[in-house]
């Protein structure tokens, strides 16, 4: 059986208004820009960046931000004006690419610098970075700030581990209104630090979410029961408790964010309650209701209340809950009119830093790699021609295409479920772009890297993106190599992965099977090629099969600690699943010269 996306065995139709769920972002952005061209425009240059038709203006600082789709009206909605004036679009629950995030900072530069104001998470955290190396060249100023409002994704001893949720609402509105007033680049910066620092914020779930692509839901709640701690990218609670009356989970969450906070009595306070996409806009309010008095009971007052759907998961029952501390200045800020399709605040207007301008854009390719060595002229045989391999990139991407659900269910049960989805949608990509082709290895391996680190982004995008980039430069121009040059070619490419993330082995990602892969290919390459090649998948497939006992350090699934043990790591697998079909690709094409 399918549903109407495709996925087999979901056992009962989705009832979506999709069209092909590959297409569903681009779709989405298109209608969005239709429906509100009185604020907003696509990109010239890039179709997944949007821009405000109020920027860049001359003089003012701008103001980017940058997130996976599915949070309508987060991210894209919050562009207008006094707002984000330039955003890059992720694919579904998924970082942007660096690419799109150096768009948007290139699109938002009107000469007084850009501030990125973006959610804690590894793979925007890796795509900023990258794109502010890109823009660096250019005479771009780029600062940063990171969003980790959500109290229940690490302890406040931990706070620089937390995630941003719907409190980064909050951080571009402070933002965006400094900007406005004329703020510099460090003022806007400053004060929207402080405006993270002064928010907590915490979710409750009540029903799942379902990936289109995927065709079922990343994991159940049981009827009776409620999440409490959920993510934004379908990401399960930090625990589980029985269902209880709207008032008791209005003052459950508002006891996680007020013993997280510590406010003084007396206190001004802006409110923010956002559903999740299927909470009906009436028990938003229900909850409003008691977490207003609650915080007067509290002592503390509300200025500025803002409910409804400002921060979704798409069609997740549940609700979060952001409390900003004002001080007098952010009080002043939170009041700037604004006008975006997320948000509108009305007040005096403010006058304009400068004129809107279109600033002549000179893209650059990418972040350049570290100098990679290259992998040696063979002296032994058998040997792996590589002048006519590019089928080996098409054997790699066709199995990971293959195993795109099961990718994405292992990820969806610690984790955002976009795995498989985007794995497959590059590597199919990839392939499309070298069918019919008979080119060399390193020029394939090329064009698997420019459409994971251009196209697909998240923290897969650059982590294999470098990880085949490194690879190609290590056996560029080189004919044939042998098993010490195929060990260089692996070296490089770990080298690539390692440069671009901080995992370390046990950390549960895929430096798990890597590694391990690596060091038996190199301490068996003297037996024979075809031995160190099995060697390796073999050592790929424990490494994939140890990750199942780790506790997740890194990334989304780490903020469910001991939850996260008990399931194989995603990048793990899609590791070994890559690594096995290399080997078994290289063995084949082997000769003896």
């Amino acid at each position: 059986m399918t549903d109407q996306t495709g996925t087999p065995g979901t056992g009962k139709e989705m009832q979506r208004f999709i069209n092909d769920p590959d297409d569903l972002v681009d779709e989405t952005v298109a209608g969005f820009v239709k429906a509100h061209r009185d604020l907003v425009q696509k990109d010239p240059m890039n179709a997944r960046v949007v821009t405000s038709r109020f920027a860049p203006q001359e003089g003012k600082v701008g103001i980017v931000t940058g997130g996976g789709s599915g949070h309508e009206p987060a991210f894209i909605g919050y562009t207008g004006r006094n707002m984000v004036d330039a955003v890059a679009v992720g694919e579904l629950f998924s970082s942007p690419t660096a690419k799109s995030f150096a768009d948007a900072i290139r699109a938002a530069d009107g000469g007084a610098g850009v501030a990125v104001l973006y959610g804690n998470y590894a793979g925007d955290n890796m795509n900023v970075r990258m794109a502010k190396e890109m823009v660096t060249p250019e005479g771009i100023e780029v600062s940063t700030v990171v969003a980790n409002d959500d109290v229940c994704s690490a302890p406040l001893t931990d706070r620089e581990k937390r995630r941003g949720v719907a409190g980064e609402i909050f951080m571009w509105k402070i933002g965006g209104a400094k900007a406005a007033l004329g703020g510099s680049l460090d003022e806007v910066i400053a004060v929207s630090q402080r405006a993270v620092d002064a928010t907590r914020s915490v979710g409750v779930g009540l029903g799942p979410c379902t990936l289109p692509a995927v065709g079922h839901p990343n994991f159940q709640i049981a009827p009776g029961t409620m999440e409490v701690g959920i993510g934004h990218h379908g990401e399960p609670g930090t625990r589980v408790e029985p269902l209880k009356a709207a008032d008791d989970v209005a003052d459950d969450m508002l006891k996680i964010v007020l013993d997280d906070h510590d406010l003084p009595e007396g206190t001004e306070v802006a409110v923010l309650v956002s559903g999740l996409g299927a909470t009906p806009i009436n028990e938003l309010y229900v909850l409003y209701d008691r977490l207003e008095t609650g915080l007067e009971a509290a002592g503390l007052r509300v200025h500025r209340a803002f409910v409804g759907n400002y921060f979704t998961s798409l069609e997740m029952i549940g609700a979060t809950l952001s409390v900003m501390a004002l001080d007098d200045e952010l009080k002043a800020l939170i009041d700037v009119e604004c006008a975006s399709p997320g948000m509108v605040v009305t007040g005096a207007p403010t006058a304009p830093v400068g004129q809107v301008t279109r600033r002549t854009r000179t893209a650059t390719a990418g972040a350049a790699s570290a100098k990679v060595p290259r992998a040696p002229e063979p002296t032994t045989t058998p040997i792996l021609p590589l002048a006519e391999a590019s089928g080996i990139v098409e054997d790699m991407a066709a199995v990971i295409v293959a195993n795109k659900a099961h990718l994405s269910e292992i990820d969806g049960l610690i984790g955002d479920g976009d795995h498989g989805i985007n794995m497959a949608k590059g590597f199919g990509r990839a392939a499309e772009r070298i069918a019919g082709q008979v080119m060399p290895l390193d020029k394939a391996l090329e064009q698997l890297s420019d459409v994971l680190m251009s196209e697909i982004g998240g923290s897969m995008g650059p982590l294999y993106g470098f990880m085949f980039q490194n690879m190609a430069l290590s056996i560029a121009e080189r004919d044939a190599i042998d098993a010490e040059g195929f060990a260089a070619m692996m070296q490089a490419g770990l080298d690539g992965v390692r440069t671009t993330g901080s995992a370390q082995v046990g950390d549960k990602t895929l430096i798990d099977c890597f590694v391990p892969a690596v060091e038996a290919f190199d301490a068996t390459k003297a037996t024979g090629f075809s031995e160190a090649l099995t060697a390796m998948s073999k050592a790929a497939e424990t490494g994939r099969d140890s990750t199942v006992d780790m506790v997740a350090k890194l990334g989304r699934a780490a903020r469910l600690g001991e939850r996260s043990r008990g399931v194989p790591d995603a990048g793990a697998t899609s590791c070994c699943l890559i690594l096995n079909e290399l080997a078994d690709a290289v063995a084949r094409r082997l000769i003896s010269a």
